[in-house]
């Protein structure tokens, strides 16, 4: 019986998924074609991106804006040469809920770190490919609940973060940068 669950949730996972990628895709037009990669404009006033990289929907940035911003391509771009762990994660997760509810605590944990991960190999591969760093005016908030906020409520690393050269060394992991900044 768990294993019908187990398809179940699997199913639900990848129809919301694609349908959301498709939405994306067919709302949007494309505006140029970059080797392999899709360039679409979805014009709904939002200075930022979406890549699509799922089963059906690949190699393809939305500009939720009719402005293309290339410094957002090419993190973007990066995107597009990843392994959609976020994708790998909902499924296996999906796939083992009805096992145990025990696993959703860990698991939220674990996609935390996933996306914190692909985003920051997204920013790498923009800096070790393009020589681009993000930038923001973010100031690194005085009080250590406020950094534990901008960490946890984002996809992405804290704006601050992301700014600094450290936060592309490599060898600084992303747990270490994470520890670095809540305590010290």
């Amino acid at each position: 019986m768990d294993w019908e669950l187990s398809l179940f949730n699997i199913a639900i996972v990848i129809v919301f998924y694609e349908s959301f990628h498709a939405y994306l895709y067919y709302k949007s037009k494309e505006v140029r074609k970059e080797g392999k990669i899709s360039v679409r404009v979805l014009d709904i006033n939002e200075e930022n991106a979406v890549t699509l990289n799922s089963i059906f929907f690949r190699n393809t940035i939305v500009f939720l804006s009719n402005k293309i911003d290339e410094k957002i391509l090419t993190h973007e771009e990066g995107h597009t040469k990843q392994f959609n762990y976020i994708y790998a994660f909902l499924i296996a997760v999906a796939a083992l809920l009805p096992v145990s509810t025990l696993l959703a605590i860990p698991a939220i944990l674990v996609g935390k770190y996933l996306l914190w991960k692909m985003e920051r190999d997204a920013d790498l591969y923009a800096y070790s490919k393009y020589n681009i760093k993000y930038e923001s005016v973010a100031e690194r908030p005085k009080s250590k609940i406020d950094r534990i906020k901008a960490w946890v409520f984002d996809s992405h690393p804290p704006d601050y973060i992301r700014k600094e050269d450290k936060y592309y060394e490599k060898k600084n992991s992303l747990i270490k940068l994470l520890l670095k900044d809540l305590f010290s």
